[in-house]
């Protein structure tokens, strides 16, 4: 059975310039202010997903962050800070930072912490991940992205690199098309269901990842940018319907029991992790 995985990732913006140049810029409201939108969404159609957190937004939102596992969410970690590029850190402190972050986390969520996924999905070495105390990647993208993703050659199904479980996000077969946020927006809820669905045939899950901070109007806040298009108050509604359309026919799940399927019995490193035990 295909299940339906849905994550955010909550982070600070670094993208755009702001209005007010005056007044001191909280890169981190945007995105609290939509998680605390998307709870009340998610609990109403009964969905857990997969948030991963900043550091950074995690140590200025602590009972927010907290308030995710309490609702019965994952937390995982989206790096130290949303600027983080481990292409260009050397590995010593690209495990520091990883490892710092998961350990706040835990810290804060008092839950283990076993999931990353990169800012803007960069590569980052599975000898890192592990390093850092992580058992799964959920940054890979098999897409035509230069340099953010595992290329449009990358597998579209979970595998083991190393001791590291890469969960890829859902692209379509053969084209790639991401359908994730940007291409919701422009798809809108039933063509995005229709393609995910297709994403996810013959494959254990549909992966979907979108951002807290597309529920607020941003054109008030920051000087016009193409990422902030269709951002604001429909863009929530339109995301609810995207995901009752989806678990119709694919339960919902977080990343970790995802993984935890595919530990049982855990296949040699390299090898495709395809088969999962049934529900």
């Amino acid at each position: 059975m295909t299940r339906l995985a849905l994550t955010f990732d909550v982070e600070e913006l670094d993208w755009g310039s702001p209005r007010q140049t005056g007044q001191e810029w909280d890169a981190c409201a945007p995105s609290a202010q939509g998680v605390r939108s998307l709870l009340p969404m998610l609990a109403s159609l009964s969905v857990r997903a997969t948030f991963f957190c900043t550091a950074r937004f995690a140590q200025g939102n602590e009972l927010l962050v907290r308030e995710l596992t309490g609702c019965g969410h994952e937390v995982g970690s989206h790096g130290w800070d949303h600027r983080d590029d481990y292409r260009q850190l050397d590995e010593r402190t690209a495990v520091a930072r990883l490892e710092a972050s998961r350990q706040l986390l835990e810290k804060i969520t008092g839950r283990a912490v076993r999931g990353v996924r990169t800012p803007r999905l960069t590569p980052c070495p599975a000898k890192v991940l592990s390093a850092a105390g992580f058992l799964y990647d959920a940054s890979p993208q098999p897409t035509w992205i230069p340099g953010r993703s595992f290329g449009p050659l990358g597998s579209r199904r979970p595998w083991w690199d190393g001791e590291v479980a890469r969960i890829p996000l859902s692209t379509l077969p053969i084209l790639r098309v991401p359908l994730s946020w940007y291409v919701f927006r422009v798809m809108g809820p039933r063509t995005t269901a229709a393609l995910a669905t297709v994403s996810g045939w013959r494959i254990p899950l549909i992966h979907l990842y979108f951002h807290p901070w597309e529920v607020v109007d941003l054109r008030g806040l920051l000087r016009p940018h193409p990422f902030a298009w269709g951002c604001g108050p429909t863009w929530l509604p339109r995301l609810a319907k995207l995901v009752r359309l989806l678990v119709r026919h694919h339960p919902p799940t977080t990343l970790g029991e995802i993984v935890d399927r595919l530990t049982a019995p855990r296949p040699t490193t390299g090898q495709a992790a395809e088969r999962l035990p049934p529900a």
